[in-house]
């Protein structure tokens, strides 16, 4: 496993964490993309560039109070891997409370994140990169 790619990711996930998008951007590579095409949600779909992250992140970080996402274990050792992650967060207003835990495909070049992918379900990531657990 790369340590610089697992570090990316982690510096990634504290971005989103602190809402930190200029840090996030940073990180990304020119060509970035954000795929949530796998999303139960109404924000299913294929989000490119700075200004596709700032349409799907903006509003979830008005969305709730409190979230974060944190990667519990990485598979793979190029530069394809799967974070299996642990999300959480409390709804603004409602005050709903959100757990949750999946898969998530990075795609890394050149010390930068170039693309993002959601999955539900490990087995579907793992198809999809061709990676094993």
């Amino acid at each position: 496993m790369s340590e610089e790619n697992v570090e990316l990711i982690r510096r990634s996930y504290d971005a989103f964490n602190r809402r930190d998008l200029a840090l996030m951007l940073k990180l990304m590579h020119s060509d970035f993309e954000l795929d949530f095409s796998n999303s139960l949600g109404p924000e299913s779909g294929v989000y490119p560039g700075e200004e596709g992250i700032r349409r799907l992140f903006e509003p979830y970080w008005d969305a709730f109070e409190s979230i974060s996402i944190e990667p519990e274990e990485f598979i793979g050792t190029g530069d394809v891997m799967i974070a299996i992650v642990h999300s959480r967060g409390r709804g603004r207003g409602s005050g709903i409370e959100v757990d949750a835990r999946g898969p998530h495909v990075w795609t890394l070049r050149d010390g930068k994140v170039v693309g993002f992918t959601l999955y539900q379900e490990l087995d579907e990531a793992l198809e999809a990169t061709g990676l094993s657990k």
